[in-house]
């Protein structure tokens, strides 16, 4: 991740009933025979009528039930499983940085999921703080606990990075890049003129790079290669 000393801050850019039933048509005319076959047929069609009215209703009942079925289906088979991994994601990612920030008030630049060498799994926070300084944190996997907290002496005076004051932050930088690519994040981090979040992502094989504009949160540049780790 980086290491960087502020030099300036500054902004980034300014955001981000029912339809009618045909009638039948009945000659009027005299005789007894005419008025009682008009009689026949209009309780044949009020009969009618009355059945189409019925086959609508079971009509209409079944596809409530095949609707409630298709939910219950999938409910059961994990239908919709990338939608609820976004929220977790977008649930676990916020978790992280709002717990670095408690540790650390200030501006979160750099968020990196790293794989130990002993299996674990865990979050490393890049904080400038209120204060003017540079902090490191460490997260646990699940967002719930600070393993590490310290300020972050290794600064490079050639470097400068820019804070921006308005736009998205890093989390919604990085549900915008898994979206545009599909991929799991590993890493993220502000630019150092602070106006693209530059977010690291792996996937079927392939490593990902995505800009994503700070002040839009448009995807500005994206590439891939295939992944040798």
């Amino acid at each position: 991740m980086k290491r960087n000393t502020l030099i300036a801050i500054a902004a980034a850019g300014a955001v981000i009933a029912g339809g009618t039933i045909g009638g039948v048509a009945l000659a009027s005319g005299s005789g007894g025979g005419e008025q009682e076959l008009r009689g026949t047929e209009q309780a044949a069609a009020a009969v009618d009528i009355s059945d189409r009215d019925d086959d609508r209703d079971d009509r209409d009942d079944d596809a409530e039930r095949e609707q409630e079925q298709g939910r219950d289906r999938s409910q059961d088979t994990g239908q919709g499983q990338g939608q609820d991994q976004g929220q977790d994601g977008d649930s676990r990612y916020s978790r992280v940085t709002a717990l670095a920030l408690s540790e650390a008030p200030g501006f979160v630049t750099d968020l990196e999921r790293d794989h130990r060498d002993n299996g674990t799994v865990v979050w490393e926070v890049d904080i400038f703080g209120t204060d003017g300084q540079w902090y490191d944190v460490e997260i646990n996997e699940d967002g719930t606990e600070v393993l590490r907290s310290h300020l972050d002496n290794d600064d490079d005076d050639d470097d400068r990075q820019v804070i921006p004051s308005s736009g998205i932050d890093i989390v919604e930088a990085i549900l915008i890049a898994e979206q545009h690519t599909g991929a799991a994040f590993k890493d993220a981090d502000l630019d150092d003129d602070g106006r693209h979040w530059e977010i690291e992502l792996r996937g079927d094989g392939y490593e990902h790079e995505v800009k994503v504009a700070v002040a839009t949160g448009e995807v500005t540049a994206y590439e891939k290669e295939n992944d040798d780790d």
